[in-house]
C-alpha cells in the first residue's frame, strides 16, 4: 500500500488544557517512531504506510494512559492516494 498521511489529534483525559504533560509524552512517541511528522497547533501529521501508522496509533494510546489519562479521545483523519501523498504534497507555499 502506498504512503498515506495521517492527522492526529489525541486529547487525554477528555480535556484540552491541564494534561499534565502526557501529550508532550506522546509526541515523544510519534517522535520516536522514526516516521515522518509534522507537529502543528491542533494535530500532528505522521506519514507512512497503513500498518505503520496504525501501530503508532496503539502506541500513543498506551502512552497516554501509562502516563495517567484515565480517558483519551482521538481524532484521525487519513488522505490515502493510489499513488501515495506526502508531507510536502499538503504544504501550502
Amino acid at each position: 500500500m502506498a504512503t498515506m498521511l495521517a492527522g492526529i489529534q489525541l486529547i487525554p483525559n477528555g480535556k484540552e488544557d491541564h494534561t499534565g504533560g502526557i501529550a508532550n509524552k506522546v509526541i515523544d512517541v510519534i517522535e520516536q517512531s522514526g516516521l515522518r511528522h509534522r507537529v502543528g497547533p491542533l494535530e500532528t501529521v505522521v506519514e507512512g504506510d497503513f500498518d505503520s501508522l496504525m501501530a503508532l496509533l496503539r502506541d500513543v494510546h498506551q502512552q497516554a494512559v501509562q502516563a495517567g489519562a484515565e480517558e483519551v479521545l482521538t481524532n484521525v483523519k487519513m488522505h490515502y492516494r493510489t499513488s501515495g501523498v506526502s508531507l510536502e504534497d499538503k504544504q501550502s507555499t
